[in-house]
């Protein structure tokens, strides 16, 4: 396949979010030879640190260091909220120029408040591409006054992408109707270095720092403390069975929006032995830590935020061996399938009270049994999932 020179848009940090899908297939396609150019929003970027004037600058690969790509940033102040209402006005001649310049053949665009419809109106002047990859509800994450013009946003993005790829059946419906596509919508799933989680073994060493001993018994959370992520309900269930059972260990690797409040119940009920903050944890450690776990959970509340999405933490878990256990969401269920490979819970009080199941079993191995098998890792494979959105940025239609 010949080389493309591509262009991704998204409305956060590349270099501080924490990894997921966004860097994983820049950097596999640039690993295949196309060129990458990234054009981020820079959160949490601050005035007293030096004024961002527009930059380019080439970075190596998060998940891949072997390659390189291109981050460009546009102007920001440094000032919270005020830089993400500039960042919409800043965008236009940053993207003029690099649109202008670069002579793209396609844009993968992940933002839609920020930078979606000058993303989909400059590609129109330059008459390039422009393939929206959806991974959740972008109106639901944050609900403010202005959930109203983001779902708008999202209208119009929807609507105007040339291709719209989604990373779950369920969420590529809601696409479509919102948008009122008939065409061009696919689902990609999200790509998965099946051997960076399966290979790793139990670090004895982390164990020790993390204070978990050989008797202990390990449920783990790993991923982002969003407000819908169910882990407040979970802890506060958490309780009564740690205090019936000193072995049991809740594991909580990353943070966000909900760590003061989880930090607060834990506090409050004297936790501090039997649940573990690590904080957010470097990519390539990420395995040794998840796999410190006797169980995994998701007790991601099904709200259409969440229900929607297809949570990139399930694969990981299943890729790692390790037993799992989430709610009952419309996009996991549809990706993974109702039995075998993940246990499906109504509720998060019902996760841990599963999980809780499970490690008490005669036979630990009874909910995961049939759970992993290499044709269904297989099509999460970086090699598979790569190739399936590389052929959607080469369509024939898009070449036209």
């Amino acid at each position: 396949m010949a080389s493309l020179n591509l262009l991704f848009v998204h409305e956060v940090s590349y270099e501080k979010k924490p990894i997921f899908e966004m860097h994983e297939f820049p950097e596999n396609l640039a690993a295949k030879g196309h060129k990458v150019t990234f054009l981020q929003f820079d959160e949490g970027f601050k005035f007293w640190r030096n004024k961002r004037l527009p930059e380019t600058k080439t970075i190596s690969g998060r998940v891949l260091p072997r390659v390189k790509l291109d981050i460009v940033t546009p102007f920001q102040f440094g000032i919270p909220g005020l830089d993400r209402i500039w960042a919409t006005i800043s965008v236009w001649p940053v993207l003029d120029r690099l649109l202008k310049k670069q002579k793209f053949d396609a844009i993968v665009l992940y933002a839609v408040p920020t930078y979606g419809h000058q993303v989909i109106q400059l590609a129109e002047k330059y008459s390039i591409p422009v393939v929206f990859r959806a991974l959740d509800v972008s109106h639901l994450i944050r609900k403010s006054a202005l959930s109203p013009l983001i779902k708008s946003a999202e209208k119009y993005v929807y609507e105007h992408a040339d291709v719209l790829s989604a990373n779950n059946p369920a969420l590529a419906r809601y696409c479509e109707e919102l948008g009122s596509r008939n065409s061009n919508t696919f689902v990609n799933l999200p790509p998965l270095d099946v051997n960076h989680f399966a290979s790793a073994k139990r670090d004895k060493d982390i164990r020790r720092r993390l204070g978990i001993s050989e008797k202990d018994r390990v449920v783990a959370y790993m991923g982002s403390f969003f407000y819908f992520s169910g882990l407040d309900i979970v802890l506060r269930d958490f309780v009564s069975f740690a205090k019936a059972d000193s072995s049991l260990k809740l594991l909580l690797i990353g943070g966000g929006e909900q760590e003061t409040e989880l930090k607060a119940i834990v506090a409050k009920n004297r936790l501090e032995k039997q649940v573990i903050f690590t904080g957010f944890i470097p990519y390539g450690d990420l395995p040794s830590y998840l796999k410190q776990a006797d169980v995994a959970i998701n007790p991601m509340q099904a709200r259409e935020v969440s229900d929607l999405a297809m949570p990139h933490k399930l694969l990981q878990y299943v890729s790692a061996g390790i037993e799992s256990i989430s709610t009952r969401l419309r996009g996991a269920v549809e990706t993974f399938g109702e039995a075998g490979v993940v246990t499906w819970a109504n509720d998060p009080h019902d996760v841990l009270k599963l999980a809780v199941e499970a490690l008490n079993s005669k036979n630990p191995d009874a909910v995961r049994s049939g759970m992993i098998g290499d044709a269904f890792l297989k099509q999460f494979s970086q090699d598979q999932s790569v190739r399936a959105f590389e052929n959607i940025l080469t369509l024939p239609r898009l070449e036209a």
